[in-house]
């Protein structure tokens, strides 16, 4: 039903600039690093055009660019492939963690319909949107394969999402943490090995990306987004206070915990809806089922390391000069901490009254229907008002 709804929202207005990972694609095939420019999002260094964000997606799309082009591929198309990979994915997590099968097809609506995940998919013709999709799939294969204690599978996953989106770095150390535990019972030789194959694995992904890094930029440790021109408010944050700085923590924290729905409305007497604030909802009022993760028990280490990535995660990025604007009915960055914060909800479920969180989920799916199906069919609608 989640892929439904994705499906059905499908029709909202295309994204007029190019897919920037196509571009990287196209690039990669003609056997250079840098891209033609200049486009929105695209960093300069040296007088020429780079894409700064880490580049698994490009990876990703480079079939697709390669039989039609970047301006033609079917990147939205794809997306839904990743949610569909997803689902199936996010669904065997939850059989490891004997979550009960009656609870497993809300969970996974849960996580594909009542989260940014949707808004992405649909918007994933955007290079920003399309990292997400791909970083929570690898996320979920990653947990998955740590599950099952195949550490070098799950630390490649969990490096390709990093590859994706820089944050999910702190997958790493909880896939790997999993897969200590899973061979908690196997003898310590083969506890160490797997663990040490997933941080090896993981490892070189990093390294493949601190050496495109020196490719392109000069230095390792030079991500590129310095070079990313900016404008407006974002352009003066960063001109103040740089790309990280404790002043943004206020603005964050209010719009990833406690913003609601806004609901923007336009024309000559403001009477017609026109969409949402491009800021975002936060968690609270989009995925509150999310709070259903405090009664987990059990498990303890593990959820302990969850948790420690997910304050991290979000640590992280609450000191970000931008907090995923534009977004919809979302706080998109949450995607990179999600899969693992959303294995915890599912450990608390076994503890809460299931009329109580599932009506949580119909809340948040409720309101993403909204959003992304309703409101744009009803501002065509009452465009005269």
């Amino acid at each position: 039903m989640a892929l439904l709804a994705i499906g059905l929202s499908f029709r909202r207005a295309h994204y007029d600039g190019p897919n920037l990972y196509g571009l990287q694609a196209q690039a990669w095939l003609e056997g250079r690093l840098d891209v033609p420019g200049p486009a929105e999002d695209l960093s300069m260094y040296g007088g020429r055009y780079y894409v700064a964000f880490p580049p698994f997606p490009s990876v990703v799309v480079l079939p697709l660019v390669a039989l039609t082009g970047p301006e033609r591929a079917p990147y939205r198309l794809l997306a839904l492939g990743l949610a569909v990979l997803a689902a199936w994915t996010a669904w065997r997590v939850l059989r490891r963690l004997d979550i009960p099968s009656e609870s497993r097809p809300w969970l996974v609506g849960a996580l594909l319909g009542g989260t940014a995940f949707w808004s992405c998919v649909v918007q994933s013709e955007a290079v920003w949107f399309l990292a997400h999709v791909v970083a929570v799939s690898c996320s979920l294969l990653a947990l998955e394969e740590a599950l099952r204690g195949r550490g070098a599978w799950a630390g490649l996953w969990a490096g390709l999402a990093f590859l994706s989106r820089q944050l999910c770095v702190y997958l790493v150390p909880f896939v790997a943490l999993v897969v200590w535990l899973r061979h908690a019972e196997t003898g310590r030789r083969r506890q160490v090995l797997q663990t040490g194959g997933a941080l090896v694995v993981a490892g070189g992904c990093a390294l493949v990306y601190l050496a495109l890094n020196a490719a392109r930029f000069g230095s390792p440790f030079d991500t590129g987004y310095a070079g990313m021109p900016l404008s407006d408010f974002l352009a003066r944050r960063v001109a103040r206070y740089g790309l990280f700085h404790p002043a943004y923590v206020p603005f964050n924290f209010f719009h990833m915990f406690l913003e609601g729905p806004h609901f923007l409305f336009g024309g000559p007497r403001q009477l017609a809806p026109i969409g949402m604030d491009g800021m975002g909802t936060s968690l609270t009022f989009a995925s509150p089922f999310i709070f259903v993760a405090l009664a987990a028990r059990g498990q303890h280490p593990l959820r302990v390391g969850a948790w420690c990535t997910v304050l991290l995660a979000l640590l992280h990025m609450l000191h970000y000069y931008n907090n995923g604007w534009v977004q919809v009915n979302a706080q998109r960055f949450s995607l990179d901490f999600l899969p693992v914060l959303w294995m915890v909800v599912a450990l608390g479920t076994l503890r809460v009254e299931p009329r109580l969180w599932k009506a949580l989920v119909v809340w948040a799916v409720g309101l993403n229907v909204l959003a992304l199906v309703l409101l744009p069919l009803l501002a065509r609608a009452m465009r005269t008002l």
